[in-house]
């Protein structure tokens, strides 16, 4: 009889423990990292591809790769894929084994049995298990599952942004670039200027305050240029930063001039197009999540079901076999009386969090319709302002070729070419900002609509 017992023992614990590991094959334990690379398919990298620049696809892709802040929100999300691993791991029973110094006193007269001994060693296997019979360990694995979503979508979010902001930083750089060019010709036309003003003053043809005032010209002009190089060193600074490296006086930026938009502006967009935002699908996320917490605060007036088991071999009698083992299984169910109305309390804050997690989301939602709205309607306004600016760039070359053949005939002085010249300049560099103006207009609407455009 006694061996029987033991066999059907071992049968037990084996199925239990093959019972056990297929539970663990089917329970979405998730060990995976997510993978560097996939931040590129966050962006739409079609959307910089199209400026048909690679310079700035590289640096947009450098950033993805290396910037530090986005590498932290990806940690965070692997982080939560363990705290929802954990999460899971409570479905199953907890197993533990002890080694423990018995030392008992027992009277003869109660155990008369010879072979009982007083000063032994216990070998307790001990198993707890709360089985998950209304769902609760369920909702709260899919309360993790949505942190990851959010997490996730959080990180989309960071990598448009920072997409948007390389590209920003970008163009910046190219636009300086040029406009230093233009402002060290405009200065030198300017000093040359000034070189036949102290001619014409020293001779006695011009006053004193003809000269001073093209000598503040001339300082005026270095100043801006001063400030022109101020900027671009922020803006290489800003741009090593965004893409993880050290600063560099020296980065390889092609010539704003060349740099077109190949795609097509949109003239409208519908209003469900932002429903892509990461913002948007975070707060969806944490919705999700409160909704699920509500619930789980009203399976808290349900009972609690455990199991609770010890299996324990000791050398109170010889031999440490089956039949000097001692058993113990209890199952039941445990409920709450009475908590003070702690868990009806619970349930009232979880509803009011569900509800101002709506009211932002709805103020997400109005947010993004208007950044959006502001985005299209400035794209549009500049649009104009840079095509304007060409015309104008156009009627400027234009005089500056009628003055110079001018000259070359005789009729116009040198003055006056090079007045010209600096007048030509001006409107190119104005054509330039704009044009910069647009790009970035686009690089909003870009992020206005989650990457989607």
């Amino acid at each position: 009889m006694v061996i029987k017992l033991e066999t059907r023992f071992k049968r037990l614990i084996t199925f239990f423990i093959i019972f056990m590991c297929f539970q663990i094959l089917n329970t979405g334990f998730c060990s995976e990292k997510l993978k560097e690379k996939d931040r590129v398919e966050y962006i739409n990298i079609d959307f910089f591809q199209r400026f048909d620049d690679e310079c700035l696809v590289k640096y947009v892709i450098l950033g993805m790769n290396n910037n530090y802040n986005l590498k932290n929100l990806r940690l965070k999300i692997n982080e939560l894929y363990q705290v929802k691993n954990i999460e899971i791991s409570k479905e199953f029973p907890s197993l533990s084994v002890g080694a423990n110094y018995l030392g008992v006193k027992i009277p003869h007269v109660a155990f008369p049995y010879q072979g009982f001994r007083d000063n032994a060693f216990a070998l307790p296997f001990m198993t707890m298990w709360e089985i998950d019979l209304f769902g609760k360990r369920k909702n709260k694995i899919e309360m993790k599952r949505e942190d990851i979503n959010a997490a996730i979508y959080e990180e989309k979010g960071a990598a448009i942004s920072l997409a948007g902001e390389i590209a920003g930083a970008y163009f910046n750089i190219a636009n300086l670039n040029e406009q230093i060019n233009i402002q060290n010709k405009i200065i030198q036309n300017k000093k040359e200027r000034l070189k036949r003003v102290q001619k014409s003053f020293d001779r006695g043809v011009l006053g004193k305050i003809e000269l001073n005032n093209v000598k503040k010209e001339v300082f005026s002009e270095e100043t801006i240029l001063n400030d022109y190089k101020k900027r671009l060193e922020e803006f290489n600074s800003r741009l090593s930063y965004l893409t993880g490296e050290a600063p560099s006086n020296y980065y390889e930026i092609t010539n704003i001039e060349k740099i077109e938009y190949g795609g097509n502006i949109p003239v409208c967009i519908q209003s469900d197009e932002i429903l892509a935002r990461p913002d948007i699908l975070q707060k969806e996320a944490n919705l999700k999540k409160a909704k699920i917490d509500i619930l789980l605060a009203r399976k808290e007036f349900l009972p609690d079901i455990n199991v609770f088991g010890v299996l324990m071999f000791s050398t109170l009698t010889p031999n440490f076999l089956w039949k000097g083992a001692v058993a113990n299984l209890m199952a039941g169910a445990n409920e709450k009386i009475f908590t003070g109305g702690k868990r009806i309390f619970d349930l009232k804050q979880k509803k009011i969090a569900y509800e101002r997690m709506l009211n932002e989301y709805l103020d997400t939602d109005l947010k993004a319709l208007k950044e959006v709205n502001d985005a299209l309607y400035n794209l549009k306004e500049d649009e104009k302002t840079y095509r304007a600016n060409l015309s104008n760039l156009d009627f400027e070359e234009d005089n500056f070729i009628r003055v110079s053949n001018s000259y070359n005939l005789g009729v116009k002085g040198v003055l006056d070419v090079l007045d010209k010249n600096n007048q030509f300049l001006y409107e190119k560099s104005k054509v330039l900002n704009s044009k910069v103006q647009k790009f970035i207009d686009l690089i909003s609407l870009y992020k206005a609509l989650g990457g989607e455009i």
